[in-house]
């Protein structure tokens, strides 16, 4: 759990404007008459490619939180 604080920490302006560009494309989902559920799936893939992008160790680094 320290290991996931310090991350958030360390990438706090990063990820705090990729949840941005997430809810905008959220609202734009939503202003097209896609359902919630829908609108969340699609706001949710443009923010894990970019988080993937931008830290290319995350794969290997969410695995060994999770194991």
């Amino acid at each position: 759990m320290s290991g996931l604080l310090a991350y958030l920490a360390d990438n706090a302006a990063d990820l705090l404007l990729n949840a941005t560009f997430g809810l905008s494309v959220y609202m734009i989902a939503r202003l097209l008459k896609a359902s919630p559920s829908a609108a969340i799936v699609f706001a949710a893939i443009p923010f894990g490619a970019i988080l993937l992008l931008q830290n290319p160790a995350v794969p290997n680094r969410l695995m060994a939180l999770l194991g």
